[in-house]
């Protein structure tokens, strides 16, 4: 009950703003009453429809934003409360992971990052968002409406760190287990996952796969395609054109799909753990499919390295909950094997990562 109204007051105080300026009240009833309910599409029309001349820019923003972590699979409170139940298992971010693997969707990672997006037009909304920089939230500044958005805008991004492991196996369930008891039994998936990234990061490959790579180009854009040999099983990833080097990573895929981006011809590939049937008739013309992430990024190094590096650390420097602090450090002391690292004061690198997530 007490983290419930933690939750709730944090979230009252990141939105108190919401309702100032020249407002329609039945707009803002209307809008809230969606955002409460979880009807995120209709507070999303409203907004950018009978009710977009009825907000100040910021509110509206603000209100978007909002409303796409709950398409993401997030509320408002929802974040606040994964975040502190996290801090009080024994294995805070493995604790997360399973949070947000059971409560995202096929494209929570698009819509954490159209969220972040609108967080940050919110702080500066007379700008476009391409211009709108990250540094704000750097500022320590006091006005409100920047250090909410700032607020959010660290949960976003935590998010999509997290979102992006559930993205690299089939079986989270065994992999925050395997993590939680330290008991060497990664899903063969993500031990293929993490070779994979290795090899395209020039790192040393953690699992001992054979990566054979080929170049192919997908709906326009050329990718190093990833025949990755793991424990006599095959599996696909795909990595960035440059790959492999310090700068490379793979890309966030999902499903399987033809140079054409047709998925259809390719049902049917994927046995039960996630290797290749490598019989399937289309088993050639095949590759892990890219996932397009709406003016962002579907680098996993950057998703998995930056998004969690930003998103801590801006959590860290604009909250004023304890509880809150103390979880976000749990997540990088977890990751970084060092019980004293402070979020936003100790970079998790690609080398943690594969570590911690190779257990």
């Amino acid at each position: 009950m007490y983290r419930n109204i933690l939750a709730t007051s944090l979230v009252a105080a990141s939105l108190f703003f919401s309702g100032c300026g020249d407002d329609s009240a039945n707009c803002r009833f209307d809008v809230q009453s969606d955002l409460d309910t979880g009807n995120f599409d209709a507070a999303i029309s409203q907004l950018e429809g009978a009710c977009k001349d009825e907000y100040t820019a910021s509110d509206r923003y603000f209100n978007l934003a909002s409303a796409y972590m709950g398409k993401a699979g997030y509320g408002a409170i929802d974040v606040v409360n994964m975040v502190l139940d996290a801090g009080d298992s024994d294995n805070a971010f493995s604790s997360l992971t399973r949070s947000v693997s059971e409560n995202g969707n096929d494209r929570s990672l698009d819509y954490l990052n159209q969220a972040k997006i609108y967080y940050l037009q919110a702080t500066q909304p007379d700008k476009n968002a391409s211009s709108v920089s990250m540094d704000i939230c750097d500022e320590n500044s006091t006005d409100t409406r920047i250090t909410n958005a700032c607020y959010y805008i660290g949960f976003a991004q935590t998010f999509q760190a997290t979102t992006t492991i559930t993205a690299l196996t089939n079986d989270v369930d065994q992999l925050v287990t395997s993590i939680d008891n330290d008991s060497g039994d990664t899903p063969i998936d993500m031990k293929a996952s993490l070779d994979a990234l290795a090899w395209a990061t020039a790192s040393t490959l953690p699992n001992g796969s054979t990566i054979t790579a080929q170049s192919v180009t997908i709906l326009g854009t050329q990718y190093q395609h990833l025949n990755v040999i793991q424990n006599g099983e095959t599996f696909y990833r795909l990595a960035d054109a440059a790959a492999p080097s310090s700068s490379s990573s793979t890309v966030v895929t999902q499903g399987y799909c033809n140079s054409d981006g047709n998925k259809t011809v390719c049902d049917g590939i994927e046995n039960s753990d996630g290797s290749i049937d490598i019989n399937f008739v289309n088993a050639a013309q095949c590759y892990a499919c890219p996932l397009t992430v709406d003016n962002g990024t579907n680098s996993v190094a950057e998703l998995l390295v930056d998004s969690l590096n930003n998103g801590t650390s801006v959590l860290s420097s604009v909250s004023t909950s304890e509880d809150v602090q103390k979880s976000i450090d749990e997540f990088v002391q977890d990751i970084t094997n060092d019980p004293n690292a402070k979020a936003g004061d100790v970079n998790v690198t690609i080398q943690d990562v594969l570590d911690y997530l190779n257990k």
